[in-house]
């Protein structure tokens, strides 16, 4: 099709109008855009910090304090635990009961993060990480682990509070080799 000059010039007139009307909400779109990674990112930053104290607290309990962990975690009853030793533990009381069974049966041991991807938005984000220690059980030798976990966080009156903790020993090697 075809169009002579004078329809080619209407036509060329008609989709600037269209483009100028687009501009001012294409433009605000782009600034809120363009403004939403400054947030994230001192979020994610307030996540990561929220996963470090999680494992300082995670290494208090298994040398039998207990009271850094019920810091970290929120006491809501929607809060869950699959923990890498089994279980699924719901609410606030037998996640904390998983805890103190973890420390009755591990006493000692460390457990530290490594590898740490953090997502966070608005008032929820999660870090994913590699999890890596030795524990030593009640009655045998250290062992040493690498598992695979996911952390997930609320923001609660200001603070970021672990809401789901999921940890697996589903590594392959692979997983373990570059996690090094």
């Amino acid at each position: 099709m075809e169009f002579s000059g004078c329809w080619r010039n209407i036509l060329s007139v008609a989709i600037a109008v269209v483009l100028l009307s687009l501009a001012p909400p294409l433009a605000h779109t782009a600034r809120a855009q363009s403004q939403a990674p400054a947030s994230s990112t001192s979020n994610e930053n307030d996540i990561r910090a929220a996963t470090v104290l999680f494992y300082a607290a995670f290494n208090s309990a298994l040398h039998g304090d207990l009271a850094p962990m019920s810091a970290v975690w929120s006491h809501r009853p929607d809060v869950t635990s699959l923990s890498a030793a089994g279980g699924h533990a719901k609410g606030w009381n037998e996640v904390y009961a998983g805890f103190q069974n973890i420390a009755r049966l591990y006493p000692g041991g460390n457990i530290e993060q490594r590898d740490m991807t953090i997502v966070a938005g608005k008032d929820m984000g999660y870090s994913v990480c590699i999890e890596t220690g030795q524990l030593r059980s009640s009655e045998g030798p250290m062992v040493k682990f690498n598992q695979r976990a996911t952390n997930i966080f609320r923001l609660e009156g200001g603070t970021w509070k672990l809401i789901h903790h999921h940890a697996d020993s589903n590594l392959n090697e692979a997983d373990v080799s570059a996690s090094r």
